[in-house]
């Protein structure tokens, strides 16, 4: 178990884990060709079909056995965005620079959490269900079930949902798929951290729901006599819900089964984890979501450096998991930036630029850089101050940002920026390293998911690793910021 200032942190808006649990051998045929299997587990949403896609992977599914929330089930059962468990086999084609193909013998599906919608926020960045707070962002699928696929539409206390995503802290999910359930009797569940445990009364709190075990099975919980339980992250199943409970929406749940959210195991050759990091214990000691992750002198770094691995980082992971922890082999950088800005200036010696009124913040070029569009610019030296510039990169480093793709237009004194939050205190956020004062921006350029929602709601909902976008215009060497909005 993960020391305890991180036993509250779990896996985030965008997890993907593949462990390979034996390594493979070339089989007959001598030299460097051949074919070797290797059993895996992933863990991800569904992203596509034909056969299954998760995160983005291909899986095989003429033979998968498949289980959706404790049913057998087909892949007609399937939606995108459901976030699956798939236990599969991997087999590599060796001498060749094909990817291995992949066959899902299993295929497990249950909630992350499922009931009573209880509140909707006016802006409808996020809805309540079991004292659960679930963030709605852009990639959130909102299921046709829902009218107009609008969550405004839930209302409370009328509209059971089914959702699926990631627990991201304490009674806080990221949505992947919002469902609107058609049964009229809710199958309750729901995955997340436990807090306040107490044996005595058989209770503990997920968010702010409590939740009463005493007639519950817990066959798969181990200690369920202590204290212990409390930062464990559970999948509860339960039969009646009422008010009642000790936290702010009044609820409690009666439980039926009780058991551990995890990948089940701790050791595998090989492992590939994408999120964000969620808590830095040393530098090159951190946790990816609920993963702990160790850096080691010959670990290599893609799109960013150690000193990036930062809270809110978006990183993809390479190595192996010995003991519980992946002992890393590659940092691949993931947070995507864009900026849109006129050029103020243009430093070739060390292949950066300035952006005019975003002086506190650096572009950074390197041999990966591909630019382009007006005049057929081929490298920085070809751009020039007042350039109009479209960016797309990663933060690399507190006020500096690696560009992976730049496109240069006429001048015009648009600015755009979009990025993620790494500290929030109205009215001034940091963004890539440079504090934005919100203060000059008026109430209706204040905006949530469908509309202006005021400063106050803005602020009261935005944390580290929220994506903003700000939008203004440039006065001279200044920006004047018109409106801003939270994009997940």
């Amino acid at each position: 178990m993960r020391p305890k200032a991180c036993q509250n942190i779990l896996a985030p808006l965008a997890l993907f884990l593949l462990l390979a649990s034996c390594g493979p051998s070339p089989q007959a045929g001598g030299g460097i060709g051949g074919t070797g299997n290797t059993a895996s587990v992933a863990s991800g949403p569904i992203t596509g079909f034909g056969s299954v896609f998760v995160s983005e992977y291909e899986y095989d599914t003429t033979t998968t056995t498949m289980t959706v929330d404790g049913k057998s089930g087909s892949q007609s059962d399937l939606k995108k965005g459901m976030v699956v468990l798939v236990n599969a086999t991997l087999t590599h084609n060796y001498g060749t620079n094909d990817l291995p193909q992949r066959t899902a013998n299993r295929l497990f599906y249950e909630d992350t959490v499922e009931g009573m919608v209880q509140a909707v926020a006016p802006d409808g960045s996020n809805l309540v269900v079991l004292g659960q707070t679930v963030t709605i962002t852009a990639k959130t699928i909102v299921d046709a079930t829902i009218p107009e696929q609008n969550i405004l539409s839930l209302v409370p206390g009328r509209d059971l949902v089914e959702v699926s995503g990631f627990v991201t802290g304490d009674g806080v999910i990221v949505g992947t798929l919002i469902d609107l359930k058609a049964e009229a009797t809710p199958d309750y569940e729901v995955k997340g951290v436990i807090k306040n445990h107490k044996a005595a009364l058989s209770t503990f709190e997920i968010g702010s729901l409590t939740v009463d075990y005493r007639n519950a099975d817990l066959r798969e919980m181990q200690n369920h006599t202590s204290n212990s339980w409390n930062g464990l992250v559970v999948d509860v199943r339960g039969s009646h819900v009422s008010s009642g409970g000790s936290g702010s929406y009044d609820i409690q749940m009666t439980a039926t089964k009780i058991k551990p959210d995890g990948l089940g195991t701790d050791d595998s050759e090989g492992a590939e984890i994408r999120g964000f990091v969620t808590q830095v214990v040393a530098p090159g000691d951190f946790y990816l979501g609920n993963v702990h992750v160790q850096i080691h002198d010959s670990t290599t770094f893609e799109g960013g450096t150690l000193n990036d691995i930062l809270l809110g980082a978006q990183l993809e992971i390479h190595g192996s998991l010995i003991g519980g922890i992946v002992n890393a082999t590659k940092v691949e950088f993931e947070g995507e930036a864009e900026l849109e800005a006129n050029v103020a200036t243009i430093n070739s010696g060390d292949s950066t630029l300035t952006l005019t009124g975003l002086a506190g913040l650096v572009i950074q070029f390197d041999g990966k850089t591909a630019l382009h569009g007006q005049g057929n610019p081929r490298r920085l030296a070809d751009l020039r101050s007042s350039d109009h510039l479209q960016i797309h990169g990663r933060q690399s480093g507190g006020n500096s940002v690696l560009a992976r793709e730049v496109e240069r237009t006429d001048p015009k004194s648009n600015v755009q920026i979009q990025g993620l939050v790494t500290s929030a205190t109205d009215p001034i956020f940091v963004l890539f390293g440079t504090s934005i004062d919100t203060s000059l921006i008026p109430e209706s350029g204040v905006r949530g998911r469908y509309g202006a929602i005021g400063r106050s709601a803005f602020f009261s909902g935005l944390s580290s690793g929220k994506t903003v976008v700000l939008r203004g215009a440039t006065l001279k060497d200044t920006v004047a910021w018109s409106s801003v909005s939270r994009r997940e």
